[in-house]
């Protein structure tokens, strides 16, 4: 939670810096959309979303902790390669590739030591 509040303090002299170096460049429906935008992602991606992955953290074992900040990054690869409407990369589907492998055996070793742990 305080990450997000330090990083909402640091937003606020940005986007202020940056109406007083080009206000002129942008219409009052502009800037206010602006300043909705911000306020939407620093309630959402900051605050409901690191109350989220907290809790999720806390349920989740280490070792799956670690495939979701895996996950998380595979997505937000994904979300950008959306973003600048064009494919990866030779070189980025193999990071991909090797990113979810890692996840892939990880996750088979995960379950394989929790099936020896607890023989049923």
């Amino acid at each position: 939670m305080l990450t997000g509040v330090v990083t909402g303090l640091f937003a606020v002299p940005m986007g202020a810096f940056a109406f007083i170096v080009q206000p002129m460049n942008h219409s009052r429906i502009e800037w206010s959309r602006f300043w909705l935008v911000c306020a939407a992602l620093a309630i959402l991606a900051s605050v409901v979303g690191n109350r989220f992955w907290n809790q999720a953290s806390r349920l989740l074992p280490l070792t799956l902790t670690g495939q979701m900040i895996l996950f998380e990054t595979l997505f937000a690869l994904l979300y950008s390669f959306l973003w600048e409407r064009r494919w990866p990369a030779g070189i980025e589907v193999l990071a991909f590739l090797c990113m979810l492998s890692g996840i892939v055996w990880s996750t088979a070793l995960h379950q394989y030591t929790e099936t020896n742990k607890n023989p049923s």
